[in-house]
Parts: C-alpha cells; sequence; structure tokens
C-alpha cells in the first residue's frame, strides 16, 4: 500500500514547485548558480531515487526525485526496511549508504538544478545534498567517489558532469565499489584479462548512423578464449545488451558490438537499438560524455572505458603521430608516423565536427610511412596505405577547417588547420 502511494505521488511530479531561491550549485569551479529548494526525505527509493516532501509548496504532497548526473545499480525490491531490499549488484549498498547520509542529516536535503523543470520520467532530475557537521555535502558525489554509483552525464543539468567523471575515474583506478572486479564474488573466467574500446561519436547524425557507435571488446589473453554468454554491455544508463550463449572471442582476437542492427556474427554483433545510447562529448563547457561497461552475470563490472579521458591522460603515440589535411579539390587526409616504433592506429579516429572517421582493426603504420584517407570513396576497396571515408561529397569548408585526430577518450593527437580556420 505505501509503495502505490509513492506511485501515485509521481503523477503529481509536474505540479506547480515551490518557490526556489538562488544558490551554489555545490559543483566544484563553477560559479553557475542554482534554484534551490529544501525538503523532509519521506521514502529512500534506491541509490539515485528518493521521494521528498519540498518546504514552502503549501502541501504535503510526497515528490520522486532523480539525482542528477549519477546512476545507481538497479533495485529489484524497495523497501522502508534495509534487510528486505533487493537488487543487483552493489544496488543494495547503494541505497543502504545514501539512507544512512540522509539520516546523518535529520532527513533534511537540499535540492538544486539549473532547470526548474528538469525531469526524468515524472521525477524531478536534482543534485541533492544532505547537511553534515554544518556544512551541506553532495551526496552524488559521495556515492561516486566510493564507487557506488557510476556517472550519468546529462547536457540539461550540466554543471556536475566534470567533477562527476572526474570522481568516477579515480574510484575506478582504486577498484572501489562497483569498479571492483570481485566485489560480488569471483565469476566466470575470472582469469580473463579484457579491453574495451568505445567509439561513441558516430559519423554524421548518430541517429543515422547507429552502428557507427560500437564497443570493441579485446581478448588480451594470448593463449585461452573467453566466452561472454550471459555478460552484458552497457553504458551508464540503465539497461543494455545481454549476450548471447554461443558469443567467444579467441585468444588475442576482438568483437565488436554496434549499437544498430544487423545480422551477427562472430566479430560483428549488434545491440538493435533503434536511437544512440552514447553520448556525444560536447564542448561549450557542458563536459558531457560517456562510459561502455562489461558486466560478468554476477554483475561484477570486469572491463570499462569513459570519455572524455580526465585521468592519465597522456598518450602513448603524443608526438609520434602527425596529421595534415588536403582541403580543396580532392579532399583527402594523411597521417604520418614520425616516430621510431610501429603504430596501430586501432583506437584513433579523425574528426571534424559532425564527421568522424574511426580507423579500424590491424592499421598499422611503420616508422616513416603514412595513410591517406580519401574523404570521398568506397571503404570496401581499402587498402593498406589507402583509406576511404564514405563520403558522397565534400566535407570541409573552402574558406578554412581543421582535422583532429585523437584517440577514442578524446585526448588530442594532433591538429591540423587551413585557411582562416585554426587549432
Amino acid at each position: 500500500m505505501r509503495l502505490l502511494l509513492f506511485a501515485l505521488c509521481a503523477f503529481v511530479l509536474l505540479a506547480p514547485a515551490a518557490e526556489a531561491r538562488s544558490g551554489s550549485c555545490l559543483a566544484p569551479g563553477v560559479k553557475t548558480k542554482c534554484s534551490i529548494w529544501t525538503g523532509r526525505v519521506t521514502y529512500v527509493s534506491d541509490g539515485d531515487t528518493v521521494y521528498v516532501d519540498v518546504d514552502g509548496d503549501d502541501t504535503h504532497a510526497t515528490h520522486s526525485v532523480r539525482f542528477t548526473g549519477i546512476n545507481a545499480m538497479e533495485m529489484t525490491a524497495t523497501s522502508a526496511n534495509p534487510r528486505a531490499r533487493r537488487g543487483y549488484c552493489h544496488a543494495v549498498e547503494a541505497a543502504n549508504r545514501l539512507e544512512s547520509l540522509i539520516r546523518q542529516s535529520g532527513w533534511r536535503v537540499r535540492l538544486a538544478a539549473l532547470d526548474a523543470s528538469s525531469a526524468s520520467r515524472k521525477r524531478y532530475r536534482r543534485e541533492v545534498a544532505v547537511k553534515i557537521g554544518g556544512r551541506w555535502r553532495d551526496t552524488g558525489r559521495i556515492l561516486v567517489s566510493e564507487g557506488l554509483a557510476v556517472w550519468l552525464p546529462n547536457g540539461n543539468e550540466w554543471v556536475w558532469n566534470k567533477s562527476y567523471s572526474t570522481l568516477a575515474e579515480r574510484a575506478a583506478a582504486g577498484h572501489r565499489g562497483i569498479w571492483n572486479p570481485t566485489a560480488c564474488g569471483r565469476g566466470p573466467e575470472d582469469w580473463a584479462q579484457l579491453q574495451l574500446l568505445l567509439n561513441g561519436d558516430a559519423d554524421g547524425i548518430d541517429n543515422e548512423n547507429l552502428n557507427g557507435e560500437w564497443v570493441r571488446i579485446r581478448d588480451l589473453d594470448p593463449t585461452r578464449a573467453v566466452n561472454l554468454g550471459g555478460w552484458a554491455l552497457r553504458d551508464s544508463a540503465p539497461g543494455g545488451y545481454t549476450f548471447p550463449d554461443w558469443v567467444t572471442i579467441t585468444p588475442g582476437e576482438e568483437l565488436t558490438v554496434h549499437t544498430g542492427r544487423g545480422t551477427a556474427t562472430w566479430t560483428d554483433l549488434f545491440m538493435g537499438r533503434k536511437a544512440p545510447i552514447f553520448e556525444n562529448a560536447l564542448g561549450g563547457g557542458h563536459e558531457t560524455g560517456d562510459s561502455a561497461l562489461l558486466l560478468d552475470p554476477q554483475g561484477d563490472v570486469r572491463a570499462w572505458t569513459t570519455y572524455p579521458c580526465r585521468l592519465n591522460c597522456a598518450d602513448p603515440n603524443a608526438g609520434a603521430l602527425k596529421v595534415t589535411a588536403d582541403g580543396l579539390g580532392r579532399e583527402a587526409v594523411t597521417v604520418r608516423n614520425v616516430g621510431a616504433a610501429p603504430i596501430d592506429l586501432d583506437g584513433y579516429r579523425l574528426w571534424s565536427d559532425p564527421h568522424v572517421y574511426a580507423f579500424g582493426r590491424a592499421t598499422v603504420l611503420a616508422p616513416g610511412q603514412q595513410l591517406k584517407v580519401e574523404v570521398v570513396g568506397d571503404p570496401d576497396e581499402d587498402g593498406p596505405l589507402v583509406k576511404y571515408w564514405g563520403k558522397p561529397g565534400p566535407i570541409f569548408n573552402d574558406r578554412g577547417d581543421s582535422i583532429r585526430l585523437t584517440n577514442l577518450r578524446g585526448v588530442l593527437i594532433d591538429c591540423y588547420a587551413f585557411g582562416t580556420a585554426t587549432c
């Protein structure tokens, strides 16, 4: 009955809200002001959703509040009794930790948003803070720092993106919480060495090129194959793709999982989604991006990658790769290895918004070699040192444009500009 009452409250979510005041967003380094409310928590649903009686709205209506910028693992049974809570790996821990923070604050919280109308599925989208030791503390920062939630980028409520993603990378580097690959017990293939490469920005308009979004999974073990049957691949948001029982990566090889539809093979799989799932890393200071998580059947994160890079972002091939472009006539981009060792371009891409060219598998440049990417041409006719972007026509602005060479985490390797453009 109590849960039914809370569910019904969600339908009044978009009723006129209490008048907000202006104040700090509690985001480090951000001077932008937020709208601020206060209220009393009446129920903790999970690690990123609570119900709040908001002060000053002249009612005792309870509103569902979805934390902005983070995502905890999903619950399967919510309850006011912590012992009755059930959920996926780390879900119950996140809910219990959140409730302990709220208890320390006397069940009082501070809510913040850039846009008072921000919502997620009829839930207010807010940053939620608790008062501990006489000061307001952002619960999202605490949960992400302790590895009990992942960064969930938001282009609308953007002021928390950079700090949350940085904290998530630190938690991952420390193997805390979600980032401990054996936190929920040793899973299948516990010896496996797996690596993810994520191309989260498809060439052109993402909705028209769903298979241009992909995650590549590498088996780094030179002698043992990895069976991924029952494992799951997802981004920072709930849901994801579960691998069929037959999916196996042979030693030293890789498997590419595309967002859209297609015919499954031993080397390429398709999620069958109707829309992109990975957020593009937009400029303008909004610091959006995304992550890819590979989870075993127990729910442990066994491999991950995120962009844009926040920590340890030095690329081993910075300074060894140079890019130039022919922006007039027959357009082409040239990448040259000026270093002393061979370089595999798999994991790198050319970027000239909104155009993206991700290099394919085993595209190796020896020292002194150069590779040309013709803008117009059929990729089926690719050779070792000549590739085709597959565009129907020119992409560069004749008056001036630029082309960037980056890795898939957005780290800039080199840039070339011509005409009136700059890097």
